[in-house]
């Protein structure tokens, strides 16, 4: 069980003496001061300590670093600097897991509908969930909307925009939300997700505009707006959904000695900084995660943690229908597919969306 008054991450370290590269990272992390500089009482209540050392014949050495708790205040923003803050800036380091505190926990915004929640506002119970994103950029607000009623009516849960959508003049935000909005209500019983990717300063404003004009949540990048713009929406949106987008976040997970985990990210990080679900890119589609690095996603989302709710792992990027039986088989129901460009082959995107449905059931 972790301990109630420590942060525990897990690293592996990569390169020549991991013992004295994890020292190093533990000072780095906490302190930042050569702990011979440091008053007593600091490194006694605030120092960082390295608990063990693996080495692992082949591969990078497993490092289990404690954090004394107080260390993160309490906030999302600070947990994220001590787990990986100046150390992200070098090679040989990444993040691979982390426990923490009930008490902390808590204090994390977390999901506020979480899986359950999606699956009550969609009105799906039990089967899989179903969703597809509205693309490609360059296409009118009016073509968006009858694109939207298409889909919505071939019974798909969630239609979300594409992170590419933005203020551009083919389909400007305050123009094209409302008639996409009323045309998913019209179209089926499915919820529409805007992207909100405006400059901090008019975040807010996208989301009581999203919210006001008819949509049932929002898609947010926090690549792009930072984690802490998944809670703020939720709390400018009550009841709405939040979904995570990946965008911009590859460079954490893309080499394998550097950065984070993708389970650690996609799956606990996102969770408990208040994604409702969360996109990521599934194997066997354009991106490079393997089957299982992607099965670990879905479980970092779902399992208990705590009383932080489950997130809905949403897998996309390059999905068939054709597969959609054989990812269903490996995820399992409490899942979200994203199915984008498969949809859009022929000219009958309702028809396309109606066999995703049958290929589900």
């Amino acid at each position: 069980m972790p301990s109630t008054s420590v942060i525990t991450a897990v690293y592996e370290i990569t390169g020549d003496d991991p013992a004295a590269r994890a020292g190093l990272v533990a000072v780095e992390q906490s302190h930042e001061l050569p702990t011979e500089l440091a008053p007593a009482n600091a490194v006694r209540d605030s120092l960082a300590h390295v608990r063990s050392v693996e080495p692992r014949a082949g591969r990078p050495a497993l490092a289990t670093v404690d954090y004394p708790v107080d260390l993160a205040g309490g906030e999302l923003g600070q947990l994220l600097v001590l787990l990986l803050g100046n150390v992200s800036l070098q090679d040989g380091v990444r993040l691979i897991d982390v426990e923490l505190p009930a008490a902390l926990a808590a204090a994390l915004p977390g999901p506020r509908l979480g899986l359950a929640g999606v699956r009550a506002r969609v009105g799906e119970p039990r089967g899989a969930l179903l969703a597809t994103a509205l693309k490609p950029v360059g296409m009118t607000a009016e073509q968006l909307a009858a694109l939207a009623f298409e889909l919505a009516a071939g019974g798909l849960h969630v239609i979300k925009e594409d992170q590419g959508l933005a203020d551009q003049p083919w389909a400007p935000f305050a123009e094209r939300v409302p008639r996409i909005a009323e045309a998913v209500r019209k179209g089926g019983s499915g919820v529409y997700l805007p992207v909100v990717n405006g400059s901090a300063a008019r975040f807010a404003d996208q989301v009581r505009f999203a919210r006001d004009a008819g949509a049932d949540g929002v898609l947010v990048m926090p690549g792009i707006a930072g984690f802490g713009a998944l809670a703020h929406a939720a709390e400018v949106f009550p009841g709405g959904i939040v979904l995570a987008h990946p965008s911009f976040l590859g460079g954490f997970t893309a080499a394998g000695s550097h950065g984070i985990a993708p389970d650690v990210l996609f799956g606990t990080l996102l969770r408990l900084a208040g994604a409702d679900a969360g996109i990521f890119p599934s194997w066997g589609g354009r991106f490079s995660f393997t089957r299982d690095q992607c099965l670990a996603i879905a479980d970092a989302a779902r399992r208990p943690l705590h009383d932080v709710p489950a997130m809905l792992p949403a897998p996309g990027g390059g999905m068939t229908i054709e597969r959609a039986p054989e990812l269903l088989a490996d995820y399992g129901p409490d899942t979200m597919f994203l199915i984008g460009g498969d949809l859009r082959r022929g000219d009958d995107p309702r028809r396309a969306a109606e066999r995703l449905v049958a290929a589900t059931r």
